[in-house]
């Protein structure tokens, strides 16, 4: 959107866009968090920085949608712990316990979104070769509770 022109000219920090995208919109949907995980500050920010009626949409971070992730896309002790030469890796290469703990990463830092009333959906955006049948479908229904009790709406949020 930068390159379209849509901002207006004097819009030129990330928090004057906002400020901008805010006032016409009653929705933002943030893919940043496929790449990245979401920071706990960046979460305080957009809800201090917009108005009350405003929804986040957030998109998952990829290592929890059965994508190929960035090693460097992860917190550096999650790294360090991991212990691999790949550039990339899947669900199924950081182990369970990595695994959950970046469950309770994203969703500790959309804790200020989700108690300001302005979190919406978390979307899962699977890949294409990612199974529509029973083994999709029950990783489908897991993705929807968080990691340990399985409960994200009173546990992580």
């Amino acid at each position: 959107m930068l390159e379209s022109g849509w901002y207006p000219p004097t819009a030129t920090t990330p928090e004057e866009r906002l400020d901008h995208y805010a006032a016409n919109f009653p929705l933002v949907e943030v893919d940043a968090t496929y790449y990245h995980p979401p920071a706990l500050r960046a979460a305080e920010l957009w809800r201090d920085r917009t108005p009350d009626d405003i929804t986040f949409n957030i998109k998952a971070f990829s290592l929890l949608t059965q994508h190929p992730t960035r090693v460097r896309s992860l917190d550096k002790d999650l790294r360090a712990r991991l212990r691999t030469a790949k550039s990339k890796v899947y669900r199924r290469d950081v182990g369970i316990e990595i695994e959950e703990e970046v469950w309770q990463r994203f969703l500790s830092a959309l804790r200020p979104l989700h108690q300001a009333g302005k979190l919406g959906a978390i979307l899962f955006q699977f890949p294409p070769w990612f199974p529509a049948r029973r083994r999709g479908c029950a990783f489908r229904l897991r993705s929807r509770q968080a990691p340990a009790s399985r409960d994200a709406r009173s546990t992580h949020l």
